[in-house]
C-alpha cells in the first residue's frame, strides 16, 4: 500500500472546523469504494497545518479521487483546492500531486 499525505493551510479554508480530520478522509474513503482509508492526522509548523495521512491500495485510483474531491466538492463549506497540497510519499521523501505547479520541497 502507498500513502497519500494531504496538507491544509487553516489559513487559507473559510471553515477551519477541526472536524475536517475525520470529514475529509470520510469521504475519501466513500468516494474511493475503499481505495483510501484513514491513516491518521497531525498538526504541523507554525501555522498548525492540518496534515492528512491516508493509505491506498491503488494509487492511479486513488489520485484521480483525490484530485476530484479537491477540485470539485466543498467539505465543511471549504474551497479545498486554495488550501491543500497533496503528496505521495516516496521513502523519506514525498512527491507533490497537487497543485500541479508545485515547485518547492514538501515537507511535513
Amino acid at each position: 500500500m502507498d500513502t497519500i499525505v494531504i496538507k491544509l493551510e487553516p489559513a487559507l479554508l473559510t471553515n477551519p472546523d477541526a472536524d475536517m480530520r475525520y470529514a475529509l478522509p470520510h469521504l475519501l474513503a466513500e468516494r474511493s469504494g475503499g481505495v483510501i482509508e484513514d491513516d491518521g492526522y497531525d498538526y504541523v509548523g507554525p501555522s498548525k497545518a492540518l496534515v492528512l495521512y491516508l493509505m491506498v491500495r491503488d494509487l492511479e485510483q486513488a489520485k484521480k479521487c483525490i484530485s476530484e474531491v479537491i477540485v470539485n466538492v466543498r467539505v465543511l463549506d471549504n474551497d479545498l483546492g486554495r488550501a491543500a497540497t497533496v503528496a505521495v510519499q516516496l521513502g523519506d521523501k514525498f512527491e507533490v500531486i497537487y497543485p500541479a505547479n508545485w515547485r518547492e520541497e514538501f515537507v511535513i
